[in-house]
């Protein structure tokens, strides 16, 4: 069973599937139903075990804090990093993964980047507490100056085609269906730089601390199932 209505009743008898709009791996369709790439995943995993379930979408950062903070909250897509590690029950893969491209607006010629350390001059919008975010910190880069940290990337896409951020980095096809729901031309806007493909830890799924282990066992057994069957290719 799935559904798109945030309730902040956590049942010990159901696994609360939290998501955030990230096209192509999670998103609404034009019905309002959640769907993507990782969704198709996650729900052929969670439909071969007995548990009932139902997904979520939230911001990224509501998201993080109920499966931090709830028992029975299972979390995707989320990458799997050091510091996250130990945070939770992870099960690896669930998609392939599609590298993010750093993007100006294409009447901004006197925007110039050529290699990461370049992006520092600008200003960036990310979404708060996402890998992007992290990785870019680490970089040296600052809240509030050449970082733009937002709750979701809806915020960011608004305030980089307003030309309030120089740069947006973005999933080419994110950016695509972007431009397409706003009714502008791809040509707006210019790609410069693809990040590495050595910083991307894989993209997974993940289950709070405190839920039990028959339920943990449970998802890990049909994750596994999944991924020798064959669904490591993500041809669902």
């Amino acid at each position: 069973m799935t559904t798109c209505v945030v309730d902040d009743t956590f049942a010990d008898d159901k696994i609360h599937v939290v998501t955030e709009s990230w096209y192509p791996y999670n998103y609404l369709d034009k019905k309002g139903n959640i769907v993507g790439k990782s969704t198709k995943v996650v729900k052929a995993i969670l439909d071969d075990t007995d548990l009932e379930y139902e997904i979520e979408m939230n911001p990224w950062s509501r998201a993080f804090n109920l499966v931090t903070s709830k028992p029975n909250v299972l979390i995707y897509s989320i990458l799997k990093t050091s510091d996250r590690e130990d945070l939770f029950y992870w099960y690896c893969p669930i998609s392939t993964i599609e590298r993010h491209t750093v993007y100006k607006l294409t009447t901004r010629t006197d925007i110039v980047v050529n290699s990461e350390p370049d992006i520092k001059n600008y200003t960036t919008g990310v979404t708060d507490n996402t890998f992007l975010h992290k990785y870019m910190l680490g970089l040296d880069f600052i809240d509030g100056e050449n970082l733009q940290v937002n709750s979701d990337d809806t915020v960011s896409i608004k305030m980089f085609i307003a030309g309030r951020i120089d740069l947006l980095v973005s999933l080419e096809s994110s950016m695509k269906r972007k431009l397409n729901q706003k009714v502008l031309d791809q040509s707006i806007v210019t790609p410069l730089i693809t990040l590495p493909a050595k910083i991307y830890p894989p993209y997974c799924m993940a289950l709070s601390k405190e839920t039990s282990v028959e339920v943990v066992n449970k998802i890990r057994k049909a994750h596994e199932k999944f991924i020798f069957e064959g669904g490591a290719f993500f041809d669902l």
